[in-house]
C-alpha cells in the first residue's frame, strides 16, 4: 500500500511539473503578477509580526517567479536568503544580496557565493501541488520537511490554482504550511480553506 501511495505521488508530481512547463509562458504574465501582489499584501499584514530575514527560493520548473519582489522586500529592510541542501538533507539559508554573487549548486540551482548562513523568520515555500488543509506536494526529497522538523518557522507556500489536489493524502512526515498563496486566493491551514479579506488585495 505504501508503495502504491508513493507511485501515485510520483505520478502526480510528474503531471503537475509538466503542466507548469507547458503553461509557463501564459502563467508568467497575469497569473504571476496577481500571485505576487497577493503575496506582498499578505506579508504586509501587521498580525504577521516582524520578518527581518525572509527565506525565498530560485524558481525552477515553472514555479512562480518571485524575483520581481526583491527590491520591495529589500526596501523594507528585509534580508533575503536562498537555500542549499545541507549534509542532513535539510536546508541551510545564505544571505542573498545581489545576482552577481550566485553559483549553481549540485542541483544546478543558484545559491549565494560566498555562503553566509542566516536564520529566516519566515520561509516562502514553492509547492508542486497542495490541498485546502495546507499540505504540500514537493519534489520528493523531503528537504523542507526536514528543515521544519529541525527548526519550526512561519511558512507561506506559493502555488498555481490549477495545482490544487482535492484528494491528496499526505505522508506521515508531511507538515502543513501556515498558508498557501495562489493567484486568486490565500488558503489557511488553520481554517482548512480560503481566508477572508486578506485573500483579495484591491
Amino acid at each position: 500500500m505504501h508503495g502504491d501511495r508513493e507511485t501515485t505521488r510520483n505520478d502526480l508530481r510528474k503531471q503537475l511539473i509538466q503542466w507548469r512547463r507547458d503553461n509557463e509562458r501564459k502563467l508568467s504574465m497575469d497569473a504571476a503578477q496577481a500571485l505576487r501582489e497577493r503575496l506582498l499584501y499578505w506579508l504586509s499584514q501587521p498580525a504577521l509580526g516582524a520578518v527581518e530575514v525572509l527565506g525565498v527560493y530560485w524558481p525552477i520548473h515553472g514555479e512562480p517567479d518571485l524575483r520581481p519582489c526583491r527590491e520591495h522586500w529589500r526596501s523594507r529592510g528585509q534580508t533575503l536568503a536562498l537555500p542549499r541542501v545541507g549534509t542532513d538533507g535539510g536546508l541551510e539559508f545564505g544571505c542573498w544580496e545581489d545576482d552577481e554573487a550566485l553559483r549553481p549548486d549540485r542541483f544546478s540551482i543558484p545559491v549565494p557565493e560566498p555562503f553566509r548562513p542566516v536564520v529566516p523568520d519566515l520561509l516562502i515555500v514553492p509547492c508542486v501541488g497542495f490541498d485546502s488543509r495546507g499540505y504540500r506536494l514537493g519534489y520528493g526529497g523531503g528537504h523542507y520537511d526536514r528543515t521544519l522538523s529541525r527548526s519550526p518557522v512561519k511558512t507561506v507556500g506559493v502555488a498555481w490554482d490549477a495545482c490544487e489536489l482535492p484528494d491528496f493524502v499526505p505522508g506521515a512526515h508531511d507538515r502543513p504550511l501556515d498558508v498557501i498563496v495562489t493567484e486568486s486566493r490565500v488558503v489557511s491551514a488553520a481554517s482548512g480553506g480560503p481566508t477572508g479579506s486578506a485573500s483579495r488585495p484591491r
